[in-house]
């Protein structure tokens, strides 16, 4: 217990000390644009998903974007934060050019903060990170749909803190505190809709899952690695990693706009009632 306070004390300090003494701002290039109605209907044979099981999503504003996912199975298995599928009856992974996969939430026992996201298909699974090599002062990059458009941010490692989820539904979380230290350019808005998204590490191996923005703290909140661990590697799950991207500050962009063509990272949506 004295370990706990001693560690939460030190993260405390480092909170307020460590984002004065960097200074960093490392944006990445703006994203292309999307791909057209028509580019998408030649092409979605092509994703990972079955084409059988794509649908054409409604044109009018009976959808909404709320989040991103990342693929931990490429049998079509997705982490979801419960806040992006919350009250939501048609949910969906959005492939582009007005089309989806639907998807089907599963709860994940002994946990509240995320869910389980399952279609019929996924892109490739990102490797974990050994919580043993998660140091603060290291690197990591936030690739997703922030403001409901491709785009992505880059982070430093503070420390742990305690997110309070008590009056939204959920258990307190202890968290990692990143100081933010760049974005895509020109990105208007703020972050939050990196909701769910991986925030990966300079080998690409997922570090945790991204949460929230601070705008006026210049501060992102992810997961823990141990959390990221315990929803994605279970022992019936049999690893799928392959040779990964080196990724740096210079590249994160490119290196993103790869893992979201692949749905290795993909946008989630509900089509609301």
């Amino acid at each position: 217990m004295k370990a706990d306070w001693l560690l939460y004390g030190a993260a405390l300090i480092a909170l307020v000390a460590v984002p004065g003494k960097w200074h960093e701002r490392s944006d990445a290039p703006p994203a292309p644009p999307p791909p057209g109605i028509g580019e998408m209907s030649l092409f979605a044979t092509y994703t990972p998903f079955n084409a059988m099981s794509i649908i054409n999503l409604p044109v009018d504003n009976t959808k909404v974007m709320t989040g991103t996912a990342f693929s931990v199975a490429k049998s079509g298995e997705w982490i979801v934060a419960s806040a992006s599928v919350r009250d939501c009856t048609h949910p969906f992974i959005n492939i582009g050019g007005n089309l989806a996969a639907p998807m089907t939430v599963k709860a994940i026992k002994g946990v509240d903060n995320y869910v389980m996201g399952v279609t019929d298909g996924a892109g490739r699974p990102l490797p974990l990170v050994d919580p043993k090599d998660v140091k603060p002062g290291m690197r990591a990059f936030m690739p997703g749909f922030p403001g409901g458009v491709v785009g992505e941010a880059t982070a430093r490692l503070i420390g742990q803190t305690l997110i309070e989820r008590s009056k939204r539904g959920g258990h307190n979380e202890t968290v990692l505190a990143w100081a933010k230290a760049g974005q895509t350019h020109d990105l208007k808005g703020d972050l939050n809709q990196l909701l769910g998204g991986p925030a990966i590490d300079d080998t690409s191996r997922v570090v945790g899952i991204t949460l929230k923005e601070s705008p006026r703290r210049g501060r992102i909140y992810t997961s823990t690695p141990q959390t990221v661990l315990a929803i994605a590697n279970p022992p019936e799950r049999t690893p799928d990693y392959e040779s990964e991207a080196i990724v740096t500050k210079r590249n994160y962009g490119i290196v993103a706009d790869t893992l979201r063509r692949e749905y290795r990272v993909a946008q989630v949506g509900c089509i609301k009632s």
